[in-house]
């Protein structure tokens, strides 16, 4: 689960450990007539995709031009009655609706009885999509042809982890903005601010919810009994590719990239804690896998693992 601050007065600066996307949206806040009709927020969960995505809405709403907090806009938004911020359900399924009197939420009602008008406050309006996986086909077939005959005043932000997760036609008619794991001081700095205790652990990311704690127990045991043995550590590597189809502790929703992060996540942590040795190279090699991890690699997890646990076994004295 993506974490956000709520009512947050503060600015798009207010994003941290996110540069790169952090540089893209503060220059469409600055040329908002260069926004394109799509962008796709992608990378790993509990990064601040989502809280992205609400300050860049807010700032772009706003009606002057600068998050001010207290014009009409920021105070609907705020208040989360704003008519031209359309936030679609996170965990349903996106249907394309029927011709006649469509669901709220659908496609076809988006296209029927909001896209088409003008924008009620501000002179854009903002369509959200906090998991655009749960876009159906047929639904996605019709946002196609939205994109494509979009009006400048509406704009649309996707948000998913796998940017191949969506498809190519979409992809081409939008601009991706990267997010990345979060470090460790970056981390400590926003739980700071929200008052949220983060396991030393979990690194990286906020996204906390998706295991029973027995399986996050299990999963570091593993990791404590084999990081310091290059033996150990081929073993590891072993049940790590065995585990994308023989994975009895994650029985629902298993996500091979997520399952990697976590114990690569549980292998930085566990390095950090030792204090007989510098571990700072392992630590290094970790954290650019888990950079790679969800860049344009699609199908290649085994060979980034191997490459990873070979740099790893070589720094094993």
């Amino acid at each position: 689960m993506e974490t956000v601050l709520k009512n947050n007065p503060y600015k798009i600066d207010a994003l941290l450990g996110q540069a790169l996307a952090l540089r893209y949206l503060k220059n469409y806040t600055i040329y908002k007539d260069k926004i394109p009709p799509l962008l796709i927020f992608h990378g790993p969960s509990g990064v601040g995709k989502m809280f992205a995505a609400e300050l860049f809405s807010k700032s772009i709403l706003c009606l002057n031009g600068d998050s001010c907090g207290i014009c009409q806009s920021c105070k609907m938004f705020q208040k989360k009655v704003h008519p031209d911020f359309i936030l679609f359900p996170e965990n349903e399924r996106i249907a394309i609706g029927e011709v006649k009197n469509p669901d709220v939420f659908t496609i076809r009602w988006l296209q029927s009885q909001r896209v088409i008008y003008r924008p009620s406050v501000s002179s854009k309006r903002i369509i959200v999509f906090p998991d655009a996986t749960k876009i159906n086909s047929e639904a996605e077939t019709a946002m196609l042809k939205t994109l494509e005959e979009t009006n400048d005043h509406t704009k649309f932000i996707y948000v998913v982890e796998d940017i191949h997760s969506l498809k190519s036609t979409i992809r081409s008619r939008a601009v991706e903005i990267p997010f990345n794991n979060l470090s460790k001081s970056v981390m400590q700095e926003i739980s700071d601010r929200i008052g949220i205790y983060i396991p030393d652990f979990n690194s990286g990311s906020f996204d906390l919810g998706y295991l029973d704690l027995g399986a996050w127990n299990l999963f570091q045991e593993m990791v404590e009994n084999s990081i310091f043995d290059s033996i150990q550590l081929l073993r590891l590597e072993i049940w790590i590719k065995g585990y994308k189809t023989n994975h009895p502790e994650w029985k629902e929703d298993f996500d091979f990239k997520k399952f990697l992060d976590t114990i690569t996540s549980l292998m930085i942590y566990s390095y950090f804690k030792n204090q007989e040795k510098d571990y700072s190279l392992s630590i290094d090699a970790l954290f650019e896998f888990k950079n790679i991890l969800h860049k344009d690699i699609n199908a290649m997890e085994n060979f980034s693992v191997s490459k990873l646990f070979n740099k790893l076994c070589s720094l094993v004295h």
